[in-house]
Formats: structure tokens, sequence, C-alpha cells
């Protein structure tokens, strides 16, 4: 019956947080830095809502706030590599790669077993223009999870731009395997025409026309290979 209703404030925030992230999900960013705030203005202790409030303004490229909150939710004592981790990937975004490179190592060091920690890392080892350690970086990461292209591939960059030409096409052999995304043949065929092998770069090439045969870009990649063998 309604007189034996007793409010409490900790679900009337928890449902305000989910409005926010249903939000979120639907990229409606500032309906759901509304939501989030009405959490936090019920319940001022809990940092995930702080972290949820700060990525919605991380989407909306609100980068001071967004800073603000994730700092807030580091100060409320929680050990959790994600706040730093979202917090280094901020950073990353504004170039202040010092700053972005010292929250990656809080959360690698609180979570040593996360791939994307090591990956996100390794990104801004490459800004900072220090290969060794990027590929230190991201053989982490392959190595805590090889199941994900997205690993894989920036490894195949990089080892690309080393000129490791065999070890690029055995990242690449490894994505497709995951996922026939035509990018990976597209890659493939461009580390063949690198190494001047136009006959695989041709048939990769092919490859990728076949998972996207409406991509004009790789029919216009074929012709250029077709002249070049």
């Amino acid at each position: 019956m309604a007189e034996d209703y007793i409010y409490n404030k900790d679900d009337e925030a928890d449902d305000y947080n989910e409005r926010g992230i249903s939000y979120f999900n639907v990229t409606q960013y500032a309906d759901a830095v509304k939501e989030f705030t009405k959490a936090i203005n019920i319940v001022k202790t809990d940092p995930d809502f702080y972290l949820n409030r700060a990525l919605a303004f991380y989407s909306l490229k609100m980068y001071s706030e967004a800073i603000k909150d994730c700092e807030r939710a580091i100060s409320l004592g929680t050990s959790r590599g994600d706040y730093h981790n979202t917090l280094g990937s901020i950073y990353d975004d504004m170039k202040r790669y010092d700053d972005a490179l010292n929250e990656f190592n809080e959360a690698i060091k609180i979570e040593s077993d996360v791939p994307d920690y090591y990956y996100n890392r390794g990104n801004v080892f490459i800004e900072k223009r220090q290969p060794d350690k990027a590929m230190d970086d991201y053989n982490k990461a392959v190595e805590l999870n090889s199941s994900d292209p997205i690993f894989l591939y920036k490894r195949s960059q990089l080892l690309k731009e080393l000129e490791k030409y065999d070890g690029a096409l055995k990242d690449l052999d490894q994505c497709i395997a995951i996922s026939r995304n035509p990018a990976y043949f597209r890659e493939e065929a461009n580390i063949y025409e690198l190494k001047k092998d136009y006959k695989n770069a041709y048939i990769q090439i092919n490859k990728a026309i076949e998972v996207s045969p409406n991509d004009i870009s790789l029919k216009s990649y074929r012709s250029k290979l077709e002249k070049l063998q």
C-alpha cells in the first residue's frame, strides 16, 4: 500500500543513473549528463556516477568537465584501473601525452591484466615517438587477448612502419581469421605492394572486393595494381 512505501534515495539515484546509461548508449550525451547529474545530486559519494558523467562529458568533448569528474571519482578512494584509463584517454585526446602516460601507468599498476590499458599506453608511446615501448605494449595486449583484431591490427601497423612486413602480414592473417574485414585484405595488398609482390597484392585486393563489392576505392586500387603487374 502507498502508506507502506519507504523512500530510498539510493534507489532513486540508481534510477537516474540507469536512465543516463540508456541515453548514453543511444548517443544522447547531453541528456545522459542531465540524468547522471540528478543521480549525483542525490548521492554525492558514488564514484561510478562521476565516471559515467565523465564519459558523457568526454563524448561531448567537454574535456575540463570530464577531467574534473574523473578526478572526483578517483578521489573517492576506489582503486579502479578503469577510472585512470578513462582519464588517460581524455588526456590523450587533448594531446597531453605525459599526463595520459601517467594515468595509463596507474591503471596498469592497479589492474595488470587488462589489455586495453596496454593498448592505450602503446598509442601514447607512438605519439611520443617511442616505437620500441609501443611494441612492448601492443605485444602485451595481444598476449592478454589475441582474439581482438584491433590489437593485432595496431601491431601490424607498427610492424609495417618498421618495415617488418612478414610480421605485419602474420598479424593481418590472424585478423582475417577473426573477421573478414575488407580493410585487412586491403592492408595486406598494400604490404605486398611495398614488397613489390604485385601478384599477391592483386590477390588480396580481389578478396577485399569479394567482401565489399560496392567499394569504389577498392576497385580503384585494383586498377592501380593491374598496371603494376
